[in-house]
């Protein structure tokens, strides 16, 4: 093999291995990020496509692209029902910092999903597939729902939803 192309094939090999080690140290990132100071905060509420109790209010998804009501009010404890009363696939997202556990990942026409608050708050939510305009929120007022489960356990959450009978 002639030098020149000896080089060339040694300059490939640096080349890339300089990639391989910059994408490494790239992905690898710099430690733990700024603000976080262990475990994720407890879950707010409890999630699941049903058998949480006895909705108090139904909040429907709708072809128009919005939530009907789009601003509620509940007590601590209440369960919420969501309903897709379209065809339209739907989400539920949940956008304050510890309320990622009480997100569906679709909600099918026809389907779904309740919410049941242990906290009071503001609740604010979205439709991830037809934001900004699909959004609503939810004021939870009261105290603090008591813990059944033992410390340090937190509420189960699903975001399984199914079709309504």
């Amino acid at each position: 093999m002639p030098p020149v192309m000896h080089m060339s094939h040694a300059r490939t090999l640096v080349v890339g291995l300089g990639v391989c080690v910059a994408i490494g140290m790239f992905a690898c990132g710099n430690g733990t990020p700024v603000g976080t100071t262990g475990p994720p905060a407890a879950c707010d509420g409890s999630a699941a496509a049903s058998s949480l109790g006895t909705p108090m209010m139904t909040i429907q998804a709708t072809d128009n692209l919005v939530f009907v009501p789009e601003s509620s009010t509940a007590a601590t404890g209440d369960v919420i029902m969501f309903k897709n009363t379209g065809s339209v696939t739907h989400t539920v997202t949940f956008l304050d910092s510890n309320d990622g556990c009480l997100t569906d990942s679709t909600l099918a026409g026809g389907a779904t999903w309740e919410v049941k608050f242990t906290k009071p708050g503001t609740y604010n939510y979205i439709c991830t597939i037809h934001a900004p305009n699909m959004k609503g929120l939810i004021k939870v007022s009261g105290s603090a729902a008591p813990a059944t489960a033992s410390p340090g356990a937190s509420p189960s959450a699903s975001a399984t939803p199914t079709p309504a009978a």
